[in-house]
């Protein structure tokens, strides 16, 4: 565990600091607080009161707070609910059980659900039931049965330079094949390089409007659905919001050409130069003539 540092977010919260990749698991504002607001409220659980059961797919399960906040509403209803994890690294989550702090955030049923992760790979209460694939997500994607369709998918690798492999224009494709056709895709990433992937892959585009203590931010991520949201669908607590003049001529700049990775092997370094190469060669605006001039505007 020594290329992990343990330290407490500002709401309390257990994170950690990956030496590795040199980047935090969350914000330094608080890890339950981001999931809350990242991915918990995009989600509109109140959208699916109706639905007899909900599919759930998180992409890179890290700690887990992501799908523990979403299972802790979730089993507050009578949903039923079938859930699938893809992690490359156990430790994270072991690392985290074993801490009191992170113990007791959660519910005995969402703890309960961790620990049959943690010890086999699979959970099941009589009536919802989950499985943790571990390894590259890029092939164990496969090993969820082709048919399934993900009514929540939770996006959340360390960022695109630290990480490009899993925000590759063709994982997006594949994650995009996958979602159902009134699911959501829920990432932190504003990234113009992954909203532009998202757009070429069909899917519509919101901005999660920041919250009211982040209002220096521009945007607090991105939801991605197949079809175009309804209007009556959007609650007061998470204003999901089209994206404004300054997002859409992000999309127009040199930072919007995508991370590629056609054989689904390639290495960090490997699609980080290709897509540098491409950059490079590009006639679109410069990201730097963007910034400055959204800069000089504010």
């Amino acid at each position: 565990m020594n290329d992990f540092e343990i330290h407490t977010t500002k709401d309390g919260s257990l994170s950690l600091y990956s030496l590795n990749y040199e980047q935090g698991f969350h914000d330094k504002d608080g890890a339950l607080r981001e999931s809350i607001a990242k991915y918990l409220l995009p989600a509109q659980l109140e959208n699916f009161s109706t639905t007899k059961k909900i599919v759930v797919l998180d992409v890179c399960l890290g700690l887990g707070y992501n799908t523990g906040c979403i299972l802790e509403k979730l089993f507050q209803s009578n949903i039923q609910t079938e859930w699938h994890g893809l992690e490359i690294d156990q430790r994270p989550l072991s690392l985290a059980l074993n801490e009191e702090k992170f113990q007791r955030i959660w519910s005995p049923k969402v703890l309960h659900f961790f620990n049959c992760l943690k010890k086999s790979g699979k959970w099941t209460d009589g009536f919802s039931e989950g499985s943790i694939h571990w390894g590259d997500a890029r092939q164990k994607i496969y090993e969820i049965r082709d048919s399934l369709r993900f009514d929540l998918i939770l996006l959340d690798p360390f960022s695109p330079q630290k990480c490009p492999e899993l925000w590759s224009e063709e994982f997006i494709s594949l994650l995009t094949e996958r979602l159902s056709v009134k699911g959501r895709l829920i990432t932190y990433s504003t990234a113009a390089s992954i909203r532009a992937s998202f757009i070429r892959a069909g899917l519509k585009i919101y901005s999660i409007a920041p919250s009211i203590d982040d209002q220096h931010k521009w945007s607090s991520g991105t939801v991605a659905m197949k079809k175009k949201r309804e209007q009556h669908n959007i609650s007061g607590n998470c204003q999901l919001k089209d994206l404004s003049t300054r997002e859409i001529e992000h999309l127009a700049t040199r930072s919007s050409i995508p991370y590629r990775d056609p054989t689904g092997k390639g290495s960090c370094k490997e699609i980080i130069s290709t897509r540098e190469i491409e950059q490079s060669k590009s006639q679109l605006v410069s990201t730097s003539s963007w910034r400055k001039r959204w800069n000089t505007a504010q």
